[in-house]
């Protein structure tokens, strides 16, 4: 590490926050309403945290919760006493509160965090583990400001995230971002999408998230007014999400495909939405279905959302977040290519561009040995990036070199300098020697009516005696065998295959990472152990 100076990100919150006239603003669940802060006012906050909670002790300080007063300013006072952070999220619906405390904190305790922080019921559950200390962030409501408090000296390649991830296929590793990581990527972004200190960001995504802590940050070193809302508040109510936009005046939005898939599917039965002061939505950390993308900009418009305001990108969390996006008012641009197999005519298919690399980063196309679908005139392989957003490396594994290119299990290609995504090598389906990307596969069968969208899983199996094509595909209906034949005529129309079964199981039952990612080959998994039936739920 080298030597140890005035904390770099430290010093651009102070600049941000103390000089700025915007505001930070957190739903509060529980009664509907809005807490409203000076950005000032959290620094302040921040500042008794870290001289009254955080002073004196080593280690990374934990945080599980929704994004409150207390939790924004307790992640902004973690980095001022020189500490990582690391976001875990609560227990998912139907699982035991007591495992979840005890899984939290294991993991936690496996990373180095040695503080925890943590609201409402989650308190009690975490602080019913023998030996466990936790912080409960509602305490710090009411905490009297202290003395200014001196940020703690720390050098750039300190850590200032340790964040979870797993994609959708491995095993779950914690990235390792430097404050120099972190403070270049809020910075790409601000110059990628022009964010000024005037923006107003409106959130849904959860903290323990790259995506959501990183919208977080970019807003706090720029000092532009943020209003943040639970995730589970959105997923209980997502049409909620455009009345926020409309109260917010939000300049600024980021969502995973689903969100926009969702509303652009209903859309048409809603009367009332102001997106007119929105000038850049994010459509990231998922693949972007390029219909479902569009349909929502259609359905939006008499809403005053305009046609340069989607900004599909990539990002990953090995990455800190960005890597590719648009320019603000490039708006959403799709490729429209051939994919050619052996035998087989070529079917049209469009991918959506996303964006060039944001400063400091780079991306290139390598040659890989995965039997990949080919695409004419276009030169298709694995992503590599590498630049100053990348992580140190892995907790527990050997640094990253900065000049090292990083792997990142994506197939694309690159046009007009732009990077489009096709899929993943390890998902890829291979079926009578045919190699097919899974979503293309699954965004077809999510059109027949009852199947859900962005709940459908396909790969190829020997199981049951010989190769073939399963989907599994969360089912909301009446007519499972009606909806079986659709699934089975969309699919040897437009993809030109058979699924050897159809699998229909019940809503919510497939099994997904925090960040709600479908996990393919723990579906299929599942499958070959004989977990799903055909004909049959879970």
């Amino acid at each position: 590490m080298t030597t140890a100076t005035v904390s770099v990100l430290a010093s651009a919150l102070a600049e941000s926050l103390t000089t700025s006239s915007g505001r930070f603003a957190a739903f509060d669940a529980d009664d509907g309403t809005w807490r409203t802060r000076s950005w000032p006012a959290v620094y302040a906050h921040a500042e008794a945290i870290a001289g009254q909670r955080l002073a004196g002790v080593a280690g990374a300080v934990g945080l599980t919760g929704d994004p409150s007063q207390e939790f924004v300013a307790t992640v902004v006072a973690a980095w001022l006493a020189g500490r990582p952070v690391s976001v875990m999220p609560g227990p998912v619906r139907g699982a035991d509160p007591r495992d979840w405390a005890q899984v939290t904190l294991d993991r936690f305790g496996s990373i180095g965090v040695t503080t925890v922080f943590a609201d409402g019921p989650r308190v009690a559950e975490l602080s019913a583990v023998p030996g466990a200390r936790v912080h409960d962030l509602a305490a710090l409501r009411g905490m009297a400001p202290g003395e200014p408090f001196t940020a703690v000296p720390l050098a750039p390649d300190a850590p200032a995230i340790l964040q979870h991830t797993a994609g959708s296929t491995g095993t779950p590793k914690t990235a390792v971002v430097s404050a120099a990581a972190l403070l270049a990527n809020t910075r790409a972004l601000h110059d990628r999408i022009d964010i000024t200190s005037d923006d107003v960001g409106f959130s849904w995504l959860p903290l323990y998230h790259d995506m959501g802590l990183l919208f977080l940050a970019a807003g706090l070193t720029r000092g532009c007014s943020m209003w943040l809302v639970p995730n589970t508040t959105f997923a209980a109510a997502p049409f909620r999400w455009l009345s926020w936009l409309t109260e917010s005046r939000a300049t600024v939005t980021a969502a995973p495909n689903f969100a926009y898939d969702i509303l652009g599917k209903y859309a048409g039965r809603l009367v009332d939405a102001d997106l007119s002061a929105l000038r850049v939505a994010i459509s990231g950390g998922e693949p972007i279905d390029c219909d479902a993308f569009e349909r929502f900009v259609t359905q939006t418009e008499r809403f005053g959302f305009g046609v340069g305001v989607p900004a599909p990108s990539y990002g990953l969390a090995e990455a800190t977040c960005a890597v590719t996006m648009p320019a603000a008012g490039d708006g959403a641009r799709y490729d429209e290519v051939e994919v050619a197999e052996p035998g087989e005519p070529a079917r049209r298919r469009r991918y959506a561009m996303l964006g060039r690399a944001v400063a400091g980063m780079e991306v290139r196309i390598v040659p890989t040995s995965a039997a990949i679908p080919q695409i004419r005139d276009r030169v298709v392989g694995e992503v590599q990036i590498r630049g100053t957003s990348m992580m140190s490396g892995y907790l527990a594994d050997e640094p990253v070199a900065a000049t090292s290119w990083f792997a990142t299990g994506d197939i694309g290609y690159l046009v007009e300098e732009q990077l489009v995504i096709c899929g993943r090598a390890k998902e890829l389906v291979i079926v009578a020697g045919r190699n097919l990307f899974p979503i293309e596969l699954e965004r077809a069968a999510a059109r027949a009516a009852g199947v859900r969208g962005g709940g459908v899983v396909a790969f190829a199996t020997e199981a049951g005696g010989r190769p073939g094509l399963v989907l599994l595909a969360e089912y909301r209906g009446r007519d499972e065998v009606a909806a079986r034949s659709a699934v089975i005529e969309i699919l040897a129309a437009e993809c030109g295959i058979v699924p050897a079964k159809v699998v229909f199981v019940k809503p919510d039952t497939l099994p997904r990472t925090t960040s709600g990612k479908l996990r393919r080959l723990e579906v299929k998994r599942r499958f070959e152990a004989g977990r799903y039936r055909p004909d049959a739920g879970e």
